[in-house]
C-alpha cells in the first residue's frame, strides 16, 4: 500500500513539474514573439535602400523650394513630419530653424538623388532649437564657395540624429560642421571638408555626442581638426581619421 501511495505521489509531482515546465516554456515563447513583433514593428518605418536606410515616404511632404520648406517646418510644431526634398534649397536670408516642439526628418527620395541645403553667408545653415528634433537622411548641408557659416547648430535641449547624408564645406570660427550644445548622435553619413579657424573643424561639442557609425574625415581646425570636445563624447564606431589641426588634436582634442 505504501508503495502504491508513493508511486501516486511521484506521478502527481511529475505531472505538476511537467505543467510548470510547459507554463514556463509558454511564457518564454510569448515573450519572444512580443519582442520580435516590437522589433519588426519599429523597423517598418525604415526601408533598406542598399547602402543605408531611408525613411518610408508614404506620408512624406514633398518640397522643392525655401518657402515650402519653411512653411512645412513651421506647421510641424507639436508633430513628427517627414520632409522629402525634390530640389536643392538655397536659403536666402537666415538659418533654417527647427523650432521647439517640431520633430523633423529631412530626407531624399532615393539614394541616387543628390539634394543640398545651402546656407546664407556668415549664417549657420540649420539651427535646432531647444526641444526641437532633426533627423537627417541623405541630404547635404553646406555653403557655397567662399561663404562662411556652420553646417548645423544644436542648441541646448535640441536633438540632432544623422543617419546618412553629408555635412560638408562649411567654415566658421568654432564647429565648422556641427556645433553641438544639446544631443548629437551619428549613425551614418559623412562630415568632411569643414573648417574652423579656432576649435572643432568637424564637430565642436559641449553637449552629449555619441558616434555609432559614419565618417568624420578631412576637416581642419586650429585645435581639434575632427572633434573638439568639452562635453560628453562616446565613440562606439565609425571612422574618425585624416583630420588636421594646425596646433593640437588632429582627430580629437
Amino acid at each position: 500500500m505504501d508503495r502504491n501511495v508513493n508511486s501516486k505521489t511521484k506521478l502527481h509531482v511529475s505531472r505538476r513539474t511537467g505543467l510548470l515546465v510547459c507554463s514556463l516554456l509558454l511564457v518564454l515563447v510569448v515573450s519572444l514573439v512580443a519582442v520580435y513583433a516590437l522589433v519588426i514593428g519599429n523597423s517598418k518605418s525604415f526601408s533598406v535602400n542598399q547602402d543605408y536606410a531611408l525613411p518610408t515616404l508614404d506620408e512624406a511632404i514633398y518640397v522643392g523650394n525655401e518657402i515650402e520648406l519653411r512653411r512645412t517646418i513651421d506647421e510641424a510644431i507639436g508633430k513628427s513630419v517627414i520632409i522629402a526634398l525634390t530640389e536643392d534649397i538655397h536659403l536666402a536670408e537666415s538659418a533654417l530653424s527647427i523650432p521647439d516642439g517640431a520633430n523633423i526628418t529631412l530626407s531624399i527620395e532615393n539614394k541616387d538623388q543628390k539634394c543640398k541645403i545651402f546656407g546664407v553667408d556668415d549664417v549657420s545653415t540649420i539651427v535646432v532649437e531647444n526641444r526641437g528634433v532633426l533627423e537627417l537622411h541623405g541630404v547635404s548641408v553646406t555653403h557655397t564657395n567662399n561663404n562662411r557659416g556652420a553646417g548645423i547648430v544644436v542648441n541646448s535641449g535640441g536633438t540632432f540624429i544623422m543617419h546618412s547624408g553629408e555635412i560638408v564645406d562649411n567654415t566658421v570660427k568654432d564647429g565648422g560642421g556641427v556645433y553641438n550644445q544639446g544631443t548629437f548622435i551619428i549613425h551614418g553619413g559623412k562630415i568632411s571638408g569643414n573648417k574652423a579657424t579656432n576649435f572643432g573643424g568637424g564637430i565642436y561639442n559641449v553637449g552629449f555626442f555619441e558616434m555609432y557609425g559614419g565618417e568624420i574625415i578631412e576637416n581642419l581646425a586650429d585645435y581639434g581638426g575632427g572633434v573638439y570636445n568639452r562635453g560628453t563624447f562616446n565613440r562606439l564606431g565609425g571612422v574618425l581619421d585624416n583630420n588636421k589641426a594646425t596646433s593640437r588634436g588632429f582627430n580629437v582634442y
